[in-house]
């Protein structure tokens, strides 16, 4: 089991880091790094570039952590397993001084492998609260949190799914530690992620 879990963990991790939003930018000659937030994920990358590439960015990151999971699931290996190589790979990419993006777009991804039912629930959540306040950290806050709630409400993984969620959500709010001191001192900026900044 945990040589299974391993090899599962580094599946993820191997999609996890590969930074599309960061090399969608580059290719048009910006470097999300000195752009914006300075963080490499898809909504920094609608700032700079658009809507479009936003969805671009959103969808790829997002299958980071959908592939994987699905991958290990039809090899026997704990898919969790995979979706937590994901999620950390992205967060913390190693190709970044461990400084990736926030895990949201790939946890949206593992989670609609995981658990679908769940993940519609949460993923309304999060239209609803950035369409009401143009807050994407406290949208995809707000997501972390339904997720979890949603996957006890509904049971529809098993217990270890469900444990990993709850935990990933944790590394998700530590990720957005700054966004939360801003949103409490009433500071975080609204974005529209339509139009360029």
């Amino acid at each position: 089991m945990i040589v299974s879990c391993i090899i599962a963990f580094l599946l993820g991790v191997c999609f996890g880091v590969i930074p599309f939003s960061y090399l969608i930018a580059r290719i048009r000659g910006i470097n999300l790094k000195s752009t914006g937030s300075g963080n490499i994920g898809a909504t920094n990358l609608g700032r700079a570039m658009g809507l479009p590439f936003f969805i671009i960015g959103f969808v790829l990151d997002g299958l980071k952590g959908f592939v994987p999971v699905i991958l290990a699931r039809s090899l026997a290996y704990p898919a969790a397993c995979a979706g937590a190589g994901a999620i950390l790979g992205h967060i913390f990419n190693p190709f970044f001084t461990f400084r990736g993006g926030k895990g949201v777009s790939t946890t949206i991804g593992v989670a609609l492998a995981l658990m679908p039912r769940s993940f519609v629930i949460a993923m309304a959540v999060w239209v609803i609260t950035y369409f009401v306040t143009s807050i994407v950290s406290l949208a995809s806050l707000t997501f972390a949190v339904f997720l979890v709630l949603m996957s006890f409400i509904f049971a529809e993984a098993t217990l270890f799914d469900r444990i990993f969620i709850i935990v990933m959500a944790f590394f998700i709010i530590v990720a957005h530690r700054s966004n939360i001191k801003r949103l409490l001192k009433g500071q975080e900026p609204k974005t529209n992620i339509w139009r360029k900044q």
